[in-house]
């Protein structure tokens, strides 16, 4: 191991320049301040402190309230214009209540062993109802008493982690859909206790009201009794089903809430919108020339997530969730963060600048998209950024990043997804546009890291997937891909609980991570020739030059050499960093959760 006490820091902090909203919820109130109707908007920030957007759907003016801690979700409720009820995630699911008559929090309540609150829904009990992740359960909130309990376990299937998301609109009856090693819905019975499973297998519920329930299946409707739960002759009863959802111009639906003035109100990205009621259910498919305004409050400083150099200079990156990007000048210190970079929500994960002109991959819509910076920003009517070919449903999650291939193709790697062990890889050819994808070339593995010399491109994988537990029981691998010809070679790594992340390549020999291990692999000899031991797991590996990678494992920044496996200790971090990059100038800017830092090339010269 190194000697700490040693180590310099050189690195330096630059600033935040990643904001933005990510709305994932919406409801309506009657403000009793002020008696109006008010547009509430959800909003997560990821790696730091989610808030909640009261807009005045009269005036449009807006106020914006921080939660007591987390980062924000999906789950949000009007309690009889009262009260506002919060569920948070990611690392600790909260449940949080706003008196609307004071704008005060109560005291945050935990959901003990959860991680998220999916989307809440009011029971005819007048209790507050809302799924979790990972222990798929139901949990029960009683704003009399401010409790929280958790109800039990959805599903009996163990592998089943997710619960989401939940219906009160049947009296007596709190609706839940689990998944995702199997998918379906249970029913609960508020006065009873008890789980029973509901409709077809995989079905999901499109209405409830008071005449009827409807779920769907694979495209096909299903009617049931509301009071009985028996099921009804259909005749007649699909005509009766409210629109879900309102086009844009742009052919893309979105959904929305009814407010009580007869208009419809709705977000996209940045920004919201309320327009008239359409005047009939056809007309919510016909598209919609909605007028968008700017979400009136100030976006929050959000986790940078990808980090990247363009050909002028300037450090751009992408947000830990909400599907946008920045950009950040060096010299000045200013930034500008984009509206979304596709339809989808999400986040952008790859990023790989040819020549002026900005490629990226996201998540969830397995999205690849082209941006010109120096042209207009017109995403919405897919015009710059574009959006190519997507390789969803598929592959959904580009984890394994993106990168510039020796054939000049922009290589990504992915996992399946939700519910399926699996990965691909995908290549955008920068001058056709066209995508091409190869889905599982290892079987059931997801792509963990791409890299690329200049024969090769090199992937790692892992054995996990969205909505399903990691496997730790089955080896992983380094694949070799030769582009034109597939996969030429695979390195399997015996079963570990340690995953992998980092790698980076280099004429012919390729570093890659695996827990609090780094293995170097020479390419001519098909195996590892040296592995570094490091005390705390590397989590990002970075190609300095042809003969040396930059190792980040935790709080302590490695530098090893490629031929010999000799490494040292360059610097110790502020964090554990969640992206990096190397500039033209030789300078590594890195990210540790909201803050970018940057250690100067003539810094790390000086320890040569």
């Amino acid at each position: 191991m190194f000697k700490r006490e040693a180590a310099p820091k050189l690195y330096e902090f630059v600033g935040q320049p990643c904001r933005n909203f990510n709305i994932l919820g919406q409801t309506s109130l009657i403000d009793p301040l002020d008696g109006k109707e008010k547009h509430v908007l959800s909003n997560f920030a990821l790696g730091g402190t989610g808030t909640v957007v009261i807009i005045d759907t009269l005036t449009g003016e807006g106020e914006q309230h921080e939660l007591p801690i987390g980062n924000g979700a999906w789950g949000i409720v009007n309690w009889n214009n009262e009260k506002l009820v919060i569920g948070t995630c990611v690392e600790q699911a909260y449940l949080h209540v706003l008196d609307l008559r004071t704008r005060t929090w109560a005291e945050p309540l935990k959901s003990i062993g959860e991680s998220y609150f999916w989307k809440m829904g009011l029971g005819s009990d007048g209790k507050v109802y809302g799924g979790t992740y990972p222990g798929c359960s139901l949990m029960q909130y009683d704003p009399a008493t401010h409790t929280l309990v958790n109800l039990g376990k959805v599903s009996e299937n163990p592998k089943n982690l997710y619960s989401r998301p939940v219906w009160g609109e049947a009296p007596g009856y709190i609706f839940v859909y689990y998944g995702f090693d199997t998918k379906g819905l249970k029913v609960y019975d508020i006065a009873k206790g008890t789980f029973q499973e509901f409709g077809r297998p995989e079905a999901e519920i499109r209405e409830i009201n008071d005449r009827f329930i409807c779920t769907r299946t694979n495209g096909q409707l299903d009617f049931y009794d509301p009071q009985t739960l028996q099921p009804l002759d259909d005749a007649g009863l699909a005509d009766q089903l409210k629109p879900s959802k309102i086009t844009l111009a742009n052919g893309q639906q979105l959904p929305f809430i009814e407010l009580e003035d007869d208009r419809l109100a709705s977000f996209r990205g940045q920004d919201y919108f309320i327009v008239d009621k359409p005047s009939s259910p056809q007309d919510y498919d016909t598209p919609q020339p909605i007028a968008l305004a700017q979400i009136p409050a100030k976006a929050p400083v959000t986790e940078i997530f990808t980090l990247v150099e363009d050909p002028k200079g300037q450090i751009w990156g992408a947000s830990g969730f909400g599907q946008t990007i920045f950009r950040f000048d060096p010299a000045t210190g200013e930034y500008w963060n984009s509206s979304s970079v596709c339809n989808e929500g999400g986040e952008v994960y790859g990023m790989v600048f040819v020549g002026d002109r900005l490629f990226t991959a996201s998540y969830v819509g397995g999205d690849h998209t082209v941006y010109d910076p120096d042209q207009p920003w017109d995403q919405l009517n897919n015009v710059n950024p574009h959006t190519l070919r997507s390789v969803g449903p598929q592959l959904i999650r580009p984890e394994g990043r993106s990168v510039l291939g020796p054939d000049g193709g922009i290589w990504t790697g992915w996992s399946a997804n939700y519910g399926v062990y699996g990965g691909g890889l995908s290549r955008v050819d920068p001058e056709t546009l066209e995508v091409e994808s190869w889905y599982d070339p290892i079987p059931e593995r997801a792509i963990a890291s791409v890299a690329a010399d200049d024969q090769y491109v090199y992937f790692t994988t892992h054995s996990g997937t969205s909505g399903l537990a990691t496997r730790h029981d089955i080896p992983w691998q380094l694949g070799i891909w030769e582009p034109g010809k597939g996969l030429i070679d695979q390195y399997d790594y015996p079963a570990s609980p340690n995953e992998t992340f980092g790698i980076a390549a280099s004429q012919g020999k390729v570093a890659f991570a695996a827990g609090t291990e780094i293995h170097i692999f020479d390419v001519a000899e098909r195996k590892v020739v040296h592995t570094v031991s490091v005390s705390q797991p590397c989590l990002w590996l970075l190609k300095l030059d042809d003969e040396h990678v930059a190792a980040f494992c935790g709080d302590e920044l490695i530098r090893i050499h490629l031929h010999s496996g000799e490494a040292s200790l360059l610097s110790l971090l502020p964090g554990t960093i969640r992206a990096a990059t190397l500039t033209a100038a030789g300078d590594i800017y890195f990210s540790v959760r909201t803050s970018l830092y940057v250690i100067r090339a003539r810094e790390l010269s000086q320890l040569n």
